[in-house]
């Protein structure tokens, strides 16, 4: 007699999937997207901060230069005359060599005095202590120097000092000189929107005249 015996396999059970596992190419993408977004906030942030830091420090050269001719004046008011540019306005190089007798290192009268302050102020508006190649790149960006005097009555050397300095700044706002003021050269007032300025005004007095 023979036997016959059954067997039976039982078919492996199937897991129900619960979540996804790892990331997919569509939620790869979107994570970048986010990520680039946000890396280019911060980097205009960054350009942002520069930019403003910039125009800080190009204020603070300005007013620190305006400073630096006024002192110089006042220590040589026999030269005002000299120092009053009227309509003439000093940058780019418009005086071209430096005046001899160096006064720095020699004895000069208060004229000579007076035309190697201007020299050594113009070459500090164009920045000229600090290049790159040909180009100044200490100074100020396009700057423009004016200096004008108004003898009090009776006395031709103690009187009103007035010190403008105007350069470029790095984007458009409102032009800092408003229709009707006087302009230290450029363009027209009002008509300039990237036009920065900074004015000292301040009282000479020459003690001789006293």
């Amino acid at each position: 007699m023979t036997s016959v015996v059954a067997i039976s396999v039982a078919a492996p059970e199937r897991t129900a999937l619960t979540g996804h596992e790892g990331f997919t190419l569509i939620e790869a993408l979107v994570a970048f997207a986010v990520l680039a977004i946000g890396v280019t906030g911060i980097i205009g942030l960054l350009v942002l901060s520069k930019a403003s830091q910039h125009q800080s420090l190009q204020r603070s050269t300005a007013v620190t230069l305006a400073d630096s001719i006024v002192e110089r004046i006042r220590s040589n008011p026999a030269g005002l005359a000299s120092y009053n540019l009227g309509n003439s306005t000093l940058g780019g190089g418009s005086i071209s060599n430096e005046p001899s007798p160096n006064c720095s290192s020699g004895v000069c009268t208060p004229t000579q005095l007076a035309s190697h302050d201007l020299w050594a102020w113009e070459q500090a508006l164009d920045g000229a202590s600090v290049k790159a190649g040909s180009d100044n790149t200490a100074g100020l960006i396009e700057p423009r120097g004016c200096i004008t005097f108004s003898a009090l009555g009776g006395y031709s050397r103690s009187g009103e000092l007035n010190v403008t300095i105007q350069w470029r700044g790095l984007s458009e706002t409102s032009d800092a000189v408003q229709s009707g003021e006087a302009t230290c050269g450029g363009s027209s007032a009002g008509t300039d929107d990237f036009r920065r300025q900074v004015v000292v005004n301040t009282l000479i007095v020459d003690e001789t005249e006293l």
